[in-house]
């Protein structure tokens, strides 16, 4: 099939992404996009992160990408270019990332047709990363929180608590979000934005604590290093929903009883005779690594063996066959999502669905943007060549 000449490629900002995706809008394009994945009609490649040292010390040039594919719809390939370091602040590590300069960021996603492999779009990645990580913490909620469960223990007041307070107050009738930052001034304005956007009240709480106990569903979204929640705070019938493996002290993982999962992608692959010298387990991800042995243990390395959950039941959330709902069996449960960043099968942010998440929702955010007439228009032969590659 030829490509018209009218062809055009969308190109979409934040801003426009987000006055078109919803939370909704973007939970069903993942529950479609993972039901799509249990029958075999699509795949993804898993994050892989590539780092060399910048001429400033202790920061790296960060480059991570991200694929996933659809039958029927779009290929997305998520690219993330970073400078990133891991500062102490207030006495907590961090990861603390920017690109060009300190505030801004360079992340995009390439959106393609699977018909005829034309780019259809180029984005911004900031709003559709918070959303799809909401919309994935949502869908555990939906199988894994109690069906009464109505007050949320937020730790942390940016983006991603953000996303994920809309993202249970998609499927759960909330009364209540306990809300705990270090930040006060942030802290204030997450809970008035919040209070606004969802109709919960929305308040602030003076520790991490406060905000997990009493709480039906906790969710942790921190750039913390070491831990924010801790284990004895978990109470029965608790679904714990966390960004990164970092943010869970070592008693968290042998608290949890019920790892409920919506894509089961079989056994890790085992490439028998593999070698590459570059090749490590680093912040959470398969990473490859360029500098001196001294330069590379500057980035924090991860456990390979992930997260041990001694005490936890492993069970589907849905019957994709059916699309009858398991999840949670017993109200006794404190539960967690398998592929929450960091909390996966095998323990890995590389080895998760974000292919096919960014396939899913960035596919449903270009075509509503389509609908609309927003973006910028550029012609699709400006992208295309005569030269077989």
């Amino acid at each position: 099939m030829g490509i018209k000449m009218s062809a055009q490629v969308l190109i979409l900002n934040n801003q426009e992404l987000e006055s078109v995706l919803d939370m909704p809008s973007s939970i069903d394009a993942l529950y479609q996009g993972l039901k799509a994945y249990a029958r075999g009609d699509a795949a993804r490649r898993p994050r892989i992160d590539i780092f060399a040292p910048t001429s400033r010390a202790e920061e790296f040039a960060c480059f991570s990408s991200m694929e996933g594919i659809i039958r029927g719809g779009y290929y997305a390939i998520r690219l993330k270019p970073d400078v990133i370091s891991w500062p102490v602040v207030d006495g907590v590590k961090r990861r603390v990332t920017y690109c060009v300069e300190p505030g801004l960021y360079g992340g995009l996603i390439l959106l393609f047709s699977t018909e005829n492999a034309a780019l259809v779009a180029i984005m911004n990645d900031g709003f559709i990363q918070h959303m799809r990580v909401g919309a994935t913490a949502a869908l555990g909620a939906r199988y894994l929180s109690r069906s009464d469960a109505a007050v949320v223990g937020m730790i942390g007041s940016g983006g991603m608590a953000r996303s994920l307070a809309l993202g249970f107050s998609a499927v759960r009738k909330l009364r209540r979000v306990k809300a705990y930052s270090p930040n006060a001034e942030r802290l204030s304005g997450y809970c008035r934005e919040m209070s606004e956007k969802s109709d919960v009240e929305v308040v602030p709480v003076k520790s991490a604590r406060e905000a997990a106990q009493g709480s039906d569903i906790v969710a942790s979204c921190t750039n913390s290093m070491s831990p924010v929640l801790e284990g004895r705070w978990l109470e029965p019938g608790m679904y714990v929903a966390n960004v990164t493996r970092r943010e869970l002290d070592e008693e968290v993982p042998r608290r949890i009883t019920l790892v409920g999962y919506l894509a089961f992608g079989g056994d890790p692959l085992k490439l028998g005779g593999f070698s590459d010298a570059n090749f490590e387990i680093r912040t959470n991800a398969l990473a490859y690594v360029a500098g001196r042995p001294e330069e590379r243990d500057c980035i924090p390395a991860t456990r390979e063996d992930g997260m041990i959950l001694p005490n936890a039941r492993w069970s589907p959330c849905v019957d994709w066959r059916t699309e009858k709902a398991i999840g949670r069996q017993s109200d006794g449960d404190i539960a967690l999502l398998a592929e929450l960043a960091g909390s996966n099968l095998h323990g890995l942010a590389s080895s998760g669905i974000q292919g096919i998440q960014f396939a899913a929702v960035a596919g449903r955010a270009y075509e509503l943007a389509l609908e609309r007439g927003l973006g910028t228009r550029m012609d699709l032969r400006g992208f295309l060549q005569d030269i077989p590659t």
